[in-house]
């Protein structure tokens, strides 16, 4: 069993060039556009803003892989819960016009490149366009490769066919704040320069017409998940109890963990998750909290998003199973890519979300994410949760986490013992050992 931690941030600086070689990123999200409703889905598009801020023109081919694509989706905080809500196909850009709204000095590029440091404008109707817009699953969020042409070039279908789309019901809720992200991806960008490729900012529904309307700045490089934090509290409103982390997947690209304890009325504590995949390509098919035995949790949740389009329809969308075997709180979807490679796994581009309650207040924790793409491995996270009671970890009693604490913890698990209470020796020991010696002694 393999287990990393990571973290990653990242921030817009205007005025200069950022990197070598060429570098997209999203600067501004524009005015959107409605296509009305089919049955209980309404869609929409929305223009945007992007610049090249690296040294390197940006290729823009029409008649090959070498363009970037991106995609667009939607997001709802509600009572301190973050859900997707709406997911759209991929659209294929081509032809960049060579602006300089990011004031980094365009440098031209030739006929069909972006120049370093020129910005390009998509209008909400161009992005909207169906024919231009192929399967998420065909896409490699981390290396940009795709198929071309992809399989539903030149299509058409009905109003909410491809587009972004979320159901009426989602829409309407007056008490929410709601968010659009835009996520471009690349073949051409080098792996650091993949992880600031999405942005988000806030939209108004209008009240019956469900109609979008932009709402205040983009938050560029920024991830949607972060709205959460940024807004939770209102608009424009941060709140500090949430915590987001992030961890890259071996080999792969970057998710995001955003957790969150609400006190309710009762006393007790309700503990929100959300995961979001930003560009990891292997994917995310388990969630685990491991924490002390005396720990019980009630009422789990679990919300994942839908997929809509024909082929991407094709993913299972099982939901994930809650259990609490041992000292731990689970969700699993069960399966990996080996058995299932449609499985309904956390994959790039979207966030799914868990609940639970606990009468435990909360501490910062290490959370356990199962990679898709594996039979067996795992990376760990910092998340939110319910705080232990006792110090397991500490092997020796002396009150302190050190060596000697996992120089016995080795040798207890090589004879065999059973260190989380499920009935086996296994891997859950290690990472459920780890989760605890990390979080300390309370």
């Amino acid at each position: 069993m393999l287990y990393r931690v990571f973290t990653a941030g990242f921030g817009l600086s205007m005025g200069s060039l950022a990197s070598a070689g060429p570098d997209l990123i999203c600067s501004e999200i524009a005015s959107g556009q409605t296509y009305g409703a089919v049955g209980d889905y309404q869609a929409y598009s929305f223009g945007d803003s992007t610049c090249n801020i690296g040294d390197t023109p940006f290729t823009y081919n029409a008649n090959s892989p070498d363009h970037p694509v991106f995609t667009t989706s939607l997001f709802r905080l509600q009572d301190g819960q973050f859900h997707q809500i709406g997911i759209s196909y991929v659209s294929h850009t081509f032809f960049p016009l060579q602006g300089n709204s990011c004031d980094l000095g365009c440098n031209p590029g030739s006929l069909g490149m972006l120049g370093a440091g020129c910005s390009d404008a998509i209008g909400a109707g161009l992005a909207g366009s169906q024919t231009d817009m192929g399967p998420r699953i065909e896409v490699d969020p981390w290396s940009g490769g795709y198929p071309y042409p992809f399989s539903t070039i030149n299509q058409t279908g009905n109003a909410v066919d491809k587009r972004l789309k979320a159901t009426v019901t989602d829409l309407s809720d007056p008490s929410a704040l709601y968010f659009v992200e835009r996520q471009y991806i690349s073949n051409e960008e080098l792996p650091e320069d993949r992880l600031n490729n999405s942005s988000y900012c806030r939209v108004f529904f209008t009240p019956a017409s469900n109609s979008p309307r932009v709402q205040g700045d983009t938050f560029a490089q920024r991830p949607a998940i972060y709205a959460w934090q940024d807004h939770g509290l209102g608009a424009d409103t941060a709140d500090p109890n949430v915590m987001i982390s992030s961890v890259f997947l071996p080999d792969d690209g970057l998710v995001y963990v955003g957790s969150r304890a609400t006190e309710m009325d009762d006393g007790t504590w309700r503990y929100d998750y959300a995961i979001q995949n930003q560009n990891a390509s292997k994917g995310v098919n388990a969630f685990r909290i491991l924490f002390d035995s005396d720990i019980e949790v009630t009422q789990p949740t679990f919300h994942d998003i839908e997929y809509i389009d024909e082929i991407d329809n094709q993913i299972d969308g099982t939901d994930w199973t809650f259990s609490t075997p041992g000292d731990m709180a689970q969700w699993t979807l069960g399966e990996n890519a080996i058995q299932n490679p449609m499985g309904n796994a956390i994959r790039w581009g979207t966030m799914y979300s868990f609940s639970f309650v606990s009468e435990n207040p909360p501490n910062e924790a290490t959370i356990e994410l199962g990679v898709f793409a594996s039979d067996n491995e795992s990376v760990l996270a910092f998340a939110i949760a319910p705080e232990n009671d006792d110090c397991a970890a500490d092997f020796n009693d002396d009150g302190m986490l050190n060596f000697f604490d996992v120089t016995l913890f080795i040798q207890s698990h090589l004879n065999g013992d059973d260190f989380n209470g499920d009935g086996s020796n296994n891997y859950f020991d290690v990472s459920y050992f780890i989760q605890l010696y990390f979080s300390g002694c309370n």
